[in-house]
């Protein structure tokens, strides 16, 4: 039986052979870990039209072969280059590599040390293999999902005046640990106030007061997937400037999921949730894109943004996140992860989005 990382390899063996590549050597660790399992700080994963070999220093070797399944593990040695080695032995010429994951320092010694080996960047390759998921992976993001959803539940009733934005933001990362993460998918931003102008403020000594707005945008990782939701809460009545624009995001958040469908571009989806908000009048206030794939990493394709390119298909996961952000007064984000289907999305966060008082 072909297992779900063996035929991921054979998607990138075929992706050799469709651009004339002999190999390629991939650094992101989010890569890595999509077709190997593994995970660490430092790594190459060399794949050629028929073996995959796994280089580690030793500290990860043993951990390496634990995790992963029909790789060979090589572990760096001093002064010996392994990449090298690895390309004489199976007579690679032309190399591929995910470009976007080698520092220039890399490249350069790569350049040096591979004479005769033309070294070709991949540019986006793996991860356009990664946006569509499997039903493995729906059913991991939906698992953080849960420790996510939990752990905000858990601690909601601390969105008071008088905490601090970091004493939230501590909290709500231990929930979801102690929900099963293995740990927040990204820094959590708790935003109160004026501060929530800031789309990505870090959480600070602030106490909450009434009549504010908080903008909590939060993420759980489970088994090597992420999860992305922000709600913003009301701290009892709220200006009417700030009531205005909370119903604006959120009936642009609506109308997005709504208006999702498999086929359409995604800067189709930009316009459409962006222009409902323009026509409000507060189109210079948001300034950032609608949503982003989520999956190993918390950002990864499709970019859903008014220069990005590509179409939805079936089985990605993206986020739709409008919001608006007014300078000395504060923000609103709202954010909902949905999954591609061939009719429409289906919305995979459960925390409400109504104007949610405390």
């Amino acid at each position: 039986m072909v297992t779900t990382r063996q035929s991921r390899i054979e998607r990138v063996q075929s992706l050799l052979v469709e651009s004339g590549l002999d190999g390629c050597a991939l650094k992101g660790m989010d890569n890595i870990f999509y077709l190997t399992g593994f995970r660490g700080s430092e790594g190459t994963l060399f794949v050629t039209r028929g073996d995959v070999v796994l280089i580690v220093d030793f500290r990860y070797v043993t951990h390496a072969k634990e995790v992963t399944r029909d790789i060979l593990i090589e572990e760096m040695k001093p002064r010996r280059d392994s990449l090298y080695e690895l390309c004489t032995r199976y007579k690679v010429s032309i190399l591929g590599f995910d470009g976007a994951h080698v520092p220039y320092n890399v490249f350069k010694t790569w350049a040096e040390n591979l004479p005769g080996i033309s070294l070709v960047p991949m540019n986006n390759a793996m991860e356009e293999i990664r946006k569509i998921k499997e039903p493995e992976e729906i059913s991991a993001i939906m698992d953080a999902i849960a420790a996510a959803t939990d752990a905000f539940t858990d601690i909601l009733d601390l969105v008071r005046p008088g905490k601090t934005e970091k004493e939230i933001a501590d909290e709500l990362d231990y929930a979801m640990c102690k929900r099963g993460a293995t740990g927040p998918s990204f820094d959590t931003i708790v935003a109160s106030g004026p501060r929530g102008a800031l789309p990505h403020a870090e959480p600070s000594s602030k106490k909450l007061e009434k009549g504010e707005t908080v903008i909590i945008d939060y993420g759980a990782a489970v088994a090597g997937y992420c999860s992305d939701e922000t709600v913003t809460v009301c701290l009892g009545e709220i200006p009417d400037t700030l009531a205005e624009i909370y119903t604006i995001v959120n009936d642009a958040r609506k109308l997005g999921i709504e208006k999702t469908r498999a086929g359409m571009t995604v800067k189709q989806l930009d316009n459409i949730v962006r222009g409902y908000i323009e026509e409000h009048g507060y189109g210079e206030y948001f300034r950032h894109g609608v949503g982003h794939g989520v999956g190993i990493a918390v950002h990864e394709a499709p970019g859903v943004n008014s220069v990005a390119t590509g179409i939805l298909e079936e089985n990605m996961v993206i986020t739709i996140e409008p919001g608006i952000y007014l300078p000395n007064i504060g923000g609103v984000r709202l954010e909902d992860m949905v999954l591609i289907t061939e009719d429409r999305p289906r919305v995979l966060t459960h925390i409400r989005k109504d104007m949610m008082k405390m």
